[in-house]
């Protein structure tokens, strides 16, 4: 039997699918299982034990500086071509609900069979001969429930699992600088993509004052760049305004994550993580990290995406005016720390 997962979100979605994977991986162990993602994501699922390949595509939003829309279409069908080859039995579509988009990437494969959420009323692609019906309820579960769901046709209804990553390797500058601590190390995470995500440098200014007070070391990340980047807006501006306010300070390493890769090895030396909703937070709950998650106060957010199986602390604002995750206060995530540090 062959199966594919197709999800063509971002990193965090990826990231919450792998319990699924597992799920499929356990009830059909015999099973050729593959992925196909957009390679902005593809790190999540390198070399992943779960799986026997990884098909990738680029989105034309993420290609790279030098490479034409063409060359991105072209490799596109090629991907197409090489799906078909595999002659998939399953195709499941993983997503909470119905996505145009990525049941046109499953019907390119051909397969015998297509798995996916279709929408109450709604007209769906007749590719889609199994299709599971997505109810409003779930948007209140976590994404990696209502992921769950989507394998019941195939006979298999257990709970997931903890979310699952590949074997992460450790920058060697920081397994250089964490090798003979014995202090709790806090990784602070100050990128955020969207502006409602974002805590704010003053207040990571604060918190990091706050902690250096206490026997912990605090590791810093961000994406490098400029924020004027139009594909990939980076924080090295902020990095500086903080690096200037605590300049030499040894309790306190900057460390920048130019890759996945990079932000999962870094995150596995933490203890604890504190990082807005995203991404970032599904990978340090991935590496097993405790997780401090910065949420707009959105129950659509906190009720969905919040760390999965790991010790964590969901904080918003508590204001349906001032919802964004800028609003939270710096002394409540400095009682979170401090609470998951006595756990």
């Amino acid at each position: 039997m062959k199966i594919l997962v197709v999800r063509r979100d971002n990193i965090g979605d990826l990231v919450c699918t792998t319990p699924m994977i597992a799920a499929l991986r356990e009830h059909y162990p015999a099973a050729q299982i593959y992925a196909l993602v957009n390679d902005y994501n593809l790190d999540i699922l390198d070399q992943h034990p779960l799986l026997d390949g990884v098909f990738s595509y680029t989105k034309l939003k993420h290609r790279k500086a030098g490479i034409s829309a063409l060359q991105v279409v072209l490799r596109k069908i090629w991907t197409y071509w090489a799906l078909r080859r595999e002659h998939f039995d399953y195709v499941i579509v993983a997503g909470s609900g119905y996505s145009k988009n990525a049941v046109r990437l499953a019907k390119a494969a051909k397969p015998k069979h297509v798995i996916s959420f279709v929408s109450d009323g709604a007209v769906f692609d007749p590719v889609i001969d199994m299709p599971v019906r997505f109810k409003r309820d779930y948007v209140l579960r976590h994404e990696t429930e209502c992921l769950a769901e989507l394998l019941r046709p195939l006979g298999i209804s257990k709970a997931p699992g903890a979310l699952q990553l590949p074997a992460v390797t450790v920058p060697p500058v920081l397994a250089q600088r964490f090798a003979n601590n014995r202090r709790p190390v806090i990784a602070l995470h100050i990128s955020a993509r969207e502006d409602s995500r974002v805590w704010g440098v003053e207040n990571f200014c604060q918190l990091i004052s706050s902690l250096l007070q206490q026997e912990v070391e605090l590791l810093l990340l961000w994406a490098p760049g400029s924020q004027d980047d139009p594909r990939h807006p980076g924080d090295d501006e902020k990095m500086q305004r903080i690096r200037q306010k605590f300049a030499d300070n040894g309790q306190l390493t900057f460390y920048p994550t130019t890759t996945v890769k990079q932000l999962m090895g870094a995150f596995s030396c933490a203890d604890i993580v504190v990082c807005s909703d995203g991404g970032g937070l599904h990978v340090a709950a991935g590496v097993g990290a405790r997780v401090v998650g910065l949420f707009e106060h959105l129950e659509k957010k906190t009720r969905h995406w919040y760390p999965w199986q790991v010790p964590h602390r969901v904080l918003t604002s508590g204001s349906e005016q001032e919802w964004a995750v800028r609003h939270i206060p710096v002394a409540m995530v400095a009682e979170a720390v401090a609470a998951l540090l006595q756990e």
